[in-house]
This record gives C-alpha cells, sequence and structure tokens, in this order.
C-alpha cells in the first residue's frame, strides 16, 4: 500500500471515529467503538483504553476487546507503573517488540494475557491535560513503525478530544438535572412539613440525575443505630455499608460506582445518604458536591421537622397544663367559698352571743377581702392572659399604712410592732386597696421569719417624685444569691430548709403591684441586722 492510499486510510479512519463518537449517547458503547476501530486500523489484536481518575491521580481501564472485561473499572495502575503509567507519567509515545524483556512492563494478574507480546502505547492529552493512556498489543511479535507510532498517536489526540467533548456534555446535562433536583426539593421545603415526603423526594431526584441508579436514606435511631427512612431500588450491599461507614465516620465516602454522604446539621449527625450507580466509573468532585448539598436539605428538613413536631409538643403540653391549672383552681377556689361562708355565719353567730361586734366586723372584713379574692382567682382563671387591674387615684399612704397595720395587728401579736406615727400626709397616686394589700403582706412575710418578741417596724418616707414604705424586721435577712430570686414566683430562698411555711408567691404578688402602680419593690439590709424591703409609689405630680 502506498503511503497516500495509507493517509487517504487513516483520514478516512478518523473521520469514520468521528461520526461514530458523535452519533452515539451511550459513552460505553462510544469507547467500544473507538477501541474495535483502533484495533481494525492498527492490525492489531487486542486494543485497551485506561482513563485518569481526577480524585485519585490513578489510571483505570475502561474499555478493552481483548483483556479480561471483568477488570474494567476494576483494574488501576499508578501514573509511572508499567509501561502504560510510564507514558502517562512523560506523555510520549512507547514501543516493546517484547514486553517480557521491557523492564518497565507490569504484569496485571487477571488482566493482562501471556499470549500478547508486543505492546505500542500513547498517551491521550487535551490542552496539556493528561486524559489517558490508549494501548495496542499484538500476539505476534512486531516492530511498530514510526508511522504507526504517529498514527496511533493522531487517533489517541482524536480520541482525547472526542472524550473531553462528550465529558463536557455529560457534566453540563448533569449540572442542570443537579440545579432541577435542588430546585425541586428546595421548593417542597418551604410548602411542607411532612417529613416522609421530603426524604423520599430527595432519594427519587438523586437517582434521577443517574439513569439506572438507586439510593437511600439511613436516619439515626434513639439507640444509636441507623434504620432506612427512604429508598429507591436497590442499594446493594457495599453502597449499603459505604453508607454505613458515612454515619459512623461522619465523612463522605467514595468509590468506583457509589458513594454516601453523612446529614449534618451545625455538628449533629442525623443520618447518611447513599447513591448506587451501576457500571459507573468514576464520582467527579462536582458529583460528590452534589450529593452533599441534597443531604444538607434533607438534613435541613429532618431538622425543620423535628423542630416543629418539639413545638407542638411543648403547646400541646401547655395546653395540657394550662387546662389542669385552671381546673385545679376552679376547683379550689370552689371548695373555698363554703368555709368562708361557715365562718362568716359563725362570726354573726358569735358577735350577736358576746356582743363583740366590733371585733367580729373586723374578721368579718377579712373573710369579704378573702371572699374578695377568690373572685378575683375564678376571673384570672377565664382570661388566658389575666391583667393586674389598678384603680389610680390621689390618696395618702401614711393613713392607708396605718389602717393595713390596723388590720393586721392580730396576726402581729407575737411581735412588737412599731408602727408610723400619725403625722402630715404623704400622697401618692396609686391603687390605695392594693397598696394596703402589699402593706399586710410584707408584714405577714416579716412575722414568718422574725423571731418572736423582736420588733417589725414599718416607715413611710419621701423620695424625691416617690413616696417610699418599708418593713424592716430583726431576722436572719436574705443570701446575696437570692435577693432578686425570691421576688421570682415559686423561689422561696431558705425558707423552706428552714422549715418557714410559705408557697413562694407573697413577694411576686406584692412586686406585681407595686409595678403595675408604677413603683418597685426591692430588698436592702435593715440596719443592726434583718430583713427590709422597700417599695415606691409615685407622688402626684
Amino acid at each position: 500500500m502506498s503511503d497516500v492510499d495509507r493517509k487517504i486510510q487513516e483520514l478516512s479512519f478518523l473521520h469514520e471515529i468521528t461520526q461514530l463518537a458523535s452519533s452515539t449517547r451511550d459513552w460505553d458503547e462510544m469507547l467500544r467503538i473507538v477501541i474495535d476501530r483502533s484495533t481494525d486500523a492498527m492490525h492489531t489484536d487486542v486494543a485497551s483504553l485506561y482513563l485518569v481518575d481526577k480524585r485519585e491521580g490513578r489510571l483505570r481501564l475502561v474499555a478493552t476487546n481483548g483483556l479480561d472485561r471483568r477488570g474494567i473499572g476494576r483494574a488501576e495502575l499508578r501514573v509511572g507503573e508499567g509501561i502504560t503509567g510510564w507514558v502517562a507519567a512523560a506523555r510520549v509515545p512507547l514501543a516493546a517488540r517484547d514486553v517480557r524483556k521491557e523492564p518497565r512492563f507490569k504484569w496485571i494478574p487477571g488482566i493482562d494475557e501471556p499470549r500478547f507480546t508486543s505492546m505500542l502505547s500513547v498517551p491521550l492529552v487535551v490542552r496539556d491535560e493528561l486524559v489517558g493512556v490508549m494501548n495496542v498489543q499484538t500476539v505476534a511479535p512486531r516492530d511498530f513503525s514510526k508511522d504507526e507510532v504517529q498514527f496511533l498517536q493522531t487517533v489517541a489526540d482524536q480520541v482525547a478530544g472526542i472524550i473531553d467533548k462528550a465529558r463536557l456534555h455529560r457534566e453540563a446535562e448533569r449540572k442542570l438535572r443537579e440545579v432541577s433536583a435542588l430546585f425541586e426539593v428546595s421548593n417542597v421545603l418551604t410548602s411542607t412539613l411532612d417529613l416522609d415526603e421530603v426524604l423520599q423526594l430527595v432519594v427519587d431526584r438523586l437517582i434521577r440525575v443517574y439513569p439506572g441508579a438507586s439510593g437511600a436514606l439511613l436516619l439515626r435511631d434513639e439507640e444509636g443505630g441507623a434504620r432506612v427512612r427512604a429508598r429507591s431500588g436497590d442499594l446493594g450491599k457495599a453502597a449499603l455499608q459505604a453508607t454505613q461507614q458515612a454515619l459512623a465516620e461522619a465523612r463522605p465516602i467514595v468509590a468506583t460506582d457509589h458513594l454516601a454522604v453523612p446529614l449534618l446539621v451545625g455538628d449533629r449527625l442525623l443520618g447518611a445518604v447513599g447513591l448506587r450507580v451501576p457500571g459507573y466509573k468514576e464520582f467527579l468532585d462536582e458529583e460528590v458536591s452534589f450529593v452533599g448539598a441534597l443531604a444538607n436539605q434533607a438534613a435541613l428538613a429532618i431538622d425543620k421537622a423535628s423542630l416543629y413536631e418539639l413545638e407542638r409538643q411543648t403547646a400541646q403540653t401547655l395546653r395540657e397544663l394550662e387546662r389542669a391549672r385552671s381546673e385545679f383552681v376552679a376547683v379550689v377556689t370552689h371548695d373555698l367559698r363554703t368555709p368562708l361562708s361557715i365562718i362568716r355565719g359563725h362570726l354573726d353567730l358569735i358577735a350577736e352571743r358576746s356582743g363583740a361586734k366590733r371585733e367580729a366586723a373586723e374578721a368579718a372584713t377579712q373573710v369579704k377581702r378573702l371572699d374578695e379574692l377568690v373572685d378575683r382567682i375564678v376571673e384570672s382563671v377565664r382570661d388566658d392572659r389575666p391583667e393586674l387591674t389598678v384603680r389610680r387615684a390621689r390618696f395618702d399612704v401614711r393613713a392607708a399604712t396605718i389602717k393595713a397595720l390596723t388590720e393586721v395587728a392580730p396576726m402581729v401579736r407575737m411581735h412588737k410592732l412599731r408602727a408610723p406615727r400619725p403625722g402630715a400626709a404623704v400622697w401618692a397616686r396609686g391603687d390605695r386597696a392594693k397598696t394596703a394589700e402589699v402593706v399586710s403582706g410584707l408584714v405577714h412575710n416579716a412575722t414568718k421569719y422574725a423571731p418572736e418578741g423582736t420588733t417589725i417596724a414599718v416607715g413611710i418616707s419621701k423620695d424625691g417624685d416617690s413616696a417610699v414604705v418599708r418593713v424592716s424586721d430583726g431576722g436572719p435577712g436574705v443570701p446575696v444569691e437570692d435577693r432578686e430570686r425570691i421576688f421570682h414566683p415559686f423561689v422561696r430562698g431558705d425558707g423552706a430548709a428552714r422549715g418557714v411555711p410559705g408557697t413562694g408567691i407573697g413577694l411576686y404578688a406584692c412586686r406585681r403591684i407595686v409595678e403595675a402602680q408604677g413603683g418597685r419593690l426591692w430588698y436592702e439590709d435593715a440596719p443592726g441586722g434583718g430583713a427590709s424591703f422597700a417599695f415606691s409609689i409615685p407622688r402626684p405630680r
């Protein structure tokens, strides 16, 4: 065959390769066409193609028509290893008449066959980037001519360009499917709180990006194990183990035809998602990132659903507690009315028989106050957000305090009560009756903590725009760490430990009344030891 005829044949072959490669949509079919036509054009017995795995930097067998096909996708060589690896590293062709005498040759068990003697390897390079290596081999010894080496290199350059374009096309299609999948999942996240629906959608959209793929999503359970919560297709043993490994080690696991990514929200590990693509040769970093993005969406959905469920349970618990509180208070207040009515009746009877009408009238006044208190409790139960009602008017704090002390005098009979002396009025603007309740409450609190026989002193003063009332006792005082806490509901400081009766609601109620009038209530150390509680009421302007 003349040189002209050979050149025409080579050009015709290259044209055929280009047309066949561009007409097929299947990656594996395109590689088989390239290998088969190259074998025919070079008049060799076998051709093989190794491509670079970008992530690991290794050469992987992706197509052959004479070696053991079971090695496709599994047989690997490091760059620089064997004739194939040497050509990849040097990026120049290498021909060997007898590979058994070539020191750079490496035998790959289960792939190479001893019947092949001669070998020609050429690099596949596109834009100074190594794509892979193409090999042709013959059974009979053969010296490859310079023209044959140049022709196979031309074929390799053509194939490198075809592979590069095919990869770009595949990546463009894949990225379009990835964007669509992420968009759909994001939309569902904003429209539903059904966790199973979202997780199944994540798996479905994941495998849609890779036709023929299967996937599964595992969630951790309360015992620390994992169970499949959503799946599509059979993930297979190896991919399932990889998914469990990703969950156990909280890191992505990438293999030839499968990968797995953990589901993380901050530092919290929720589960893992696994993907298997049969026949896949290589997962790019971008693909791992995409599966990671879907995993993040799934993790957010799980977190969102968990928060919603926690909020729902909390709301349900609060409703049940509120109902129980309302029922409890309603029963207690109802049961209080009967003994109050009986007490009122006995007071009337005592007044009639003994003639102690004044004392009975004062006692009846306190019973009436209790009855009114019951009414307020019932009213607060009916209202979801009860507010304290105060009737603001100008009143004399001194007179209101002295009257309140007169009413509580029987309660302070075991102590020495020192009341304010009568004098000039100290005017304030607030609720006279409720201010008297605060005075009574603070005095009652002092009687519980001050030893019997000690003095409980009540004083009144002016402080700028406020009238101030102080109730001081000779008790143990309040520890520094409790001086603010004791104004919170149901907090009693060290009183409970010392056996002092109470519920921890009195000081809270007093502060609430004072603040409703625009004043404040606070604690001070009493002169000479003991506790002093002071509150202020605004003075008229």
